[in-house]
């Protein structure tokens, strides 16, 4: 089994470290909402993962995607170097952004939340800053070659964050133990990768790596930031229209959930397929195209039978105080609509990455306007309608760029009717649960 382990592919491995990070954080939510944990405590939780997100996913995920499409121009002589210089600038961006957001705390945390402070913020800080250990981690480990042990990893630390959450929590010592925990793995995390670099790397300055990543990275960076406010308006939204309600911000998160563990495989799927896409193109988009078809007979008859079956499992799983947020989890299901296109891989690939970043404001423009116009008639319902459109309107708009300015058409990369056939039948279901 070590063996048959040691052998995954890379895509393979992505996608089962984003599931067992996805899995662990349902698996928390569930387990809290099955203590004496209040709705409102749970709210406080959510709002503190609602922040976590704001702080750290556009740099983040803009970093990582420049370090995977351009991490092949580095010469092999001076990667270990360079991996290591890449861990000392992350590091050292997060430490500046926690710190400005403490700092700052009493401007931003009514900014984003509606209230004037939040609970347990400082050691949630901290396990913010320690866990960039893990998202250097995953992507040193699939620039290494060693997928395998990428498994290892994500099955040994989310056991452990989801055993740091729940276990004080059902233990009756509170939401401030259980946050104690998470930094706590968080260090762990951290001296995993001191420990990692101090095997593999180098030490030294490779200035002109670095200075290539950042180049490549901060329209990336500018485009996973818009992302990010896509993503994070919905909240903000929910904050600012229900006036900061925890127990209203409680049922959105709970609800808005889009297919679980589908926005996972479709963000691992992507980040895989980057190297490969950047190295050779023509040999990448064939593969794309099959292994996302594969993703297709998964997650689509999945999302069909869980968009049916929602009102009566949906309870039962989580609590009766989140009954209102099956309303909201059934749209969201028809993200998955936008998430099985796959043009912004391809783009980054090519290092088109000043149109992804211009036509991701589109999206967000689009977002907030619908936003705010579907809130009022609609509420929480609207919020959701609002994401899905924007989103598949991006992911169309990109389509189209790519065939206009690239020639290479969507059928290249994306089995085009099953596409179509899976999302037509996707309405229609949602249209019976109506």
């Amino acid at each position: 089994m070590l063996k048959a382990l040691l052998r995954i592919d890379k895509v393979k491995a992505m996608q089962g470290n984003a599931l067992l990070r996805q899995g662990s954080a349902i698996l928390i939510s569930i387990l809290l909402a099955k203590t004496a944990l209040s709705k409102e405590g749970i709210g406080w939780y959510e709002q503190l993962l609602y922040v976590g997100y704001v702080l750290t996913s556009f740099w983040v995920t803009g970093l990582m995607q420049a370090l995977l499409s351009r991490f092949s121009k580095i010469e092999p002589v001076k990667r270990a170097v360079f991996l290591t210089n890449v861990a000392v600038v992350f590091g050292s961006i997060g430490a500046v952004l926690m710190l400005g957001f403490w700092w700052g705390r009493h401007w931003f945390v009514p900014l984003l939340t509606g209230q004037a402070d939040l609970p347990f913020l400082l050691p949630f800080l901290l396990f913010l800053w320690l866990n960039l250990a893990t998202f250097l981690l995953e992507n040193f480990y699939l620039l290494w070659d060693r997928p395998g042990e990428l498994l290892i990893f994500g099955a040994l630390t989310y056991s452990a964050q989801l055993i740091a959450v729940v276990l004080p929590v059902w233990l009756g010592q509170g939401l401030e133990t259980a946050v104690w925990a998470l930094a706590g793995i968080g260090g762990l995390r951290f001296i995993w990768l001191l420990a990692r670099l101090g095997r593999v790397g180098q030490r030294g300055w490779h200035a002109q790596g670095i200075r290539m990543w950042l180049t490549s990275g901060w329209p990336l960076v500018l485009y996973a930031g818009v992302g990010t406010l896509s993503l994070s308006f919905d909240p903000w939204l929910v904050n600012y229209h229900f006036a900061g309600d925890p127990d209203m911000f409680a049922v959105f998160r709970y609800g808005a959930r889009e297919l679980p563990l589908a926005m996972a495989l479709a963000a691992a799927f992507g980040t895989a397929m980057l190297p490969g896409v950047s190295a050779n193109l023509e040999r990448a988009l064939p593969e794309m195209r099959q292994k996302s078809l594969r993703l297709y007979h998964l997650l689509f008859p999945l999302t069909l039978a869980l968009l049916l079956s929602s009102r009566y499992w949906f309870t039962w799983v989580f609590s009766e105080a989140f009954e209102d947020s099956i309303a909201v989890f059934n749209v969201f299901l028809l993200v998955l609509i936008s998430r099985m296109l796959f043009p912004r891989t391809v783009l980054i690939g090519l290092d088109a990455n000043r149109a992804v970043f211009y036509f991701s404001l589109v999206e967000l423009g689009l977002n907030v306007v619908l936003g705010f116009l579907l809130v009022v008639p609609l509420g929480l319902l609207g919020i959701a309608w609002a994401t899905v459109i924007a989103y598949t309107v991006d992911k169309l708009v990109l389509c189209a760029w790519l065939y206009y300015r690239f020639g290479i058409a969507p059928g290249a990369y994306t089995p085009v009717g099953w596409w179509a056939g899976y999302t037509l039948l996707l309405l229609l279901s949602y249209g019976w649960t109506l």
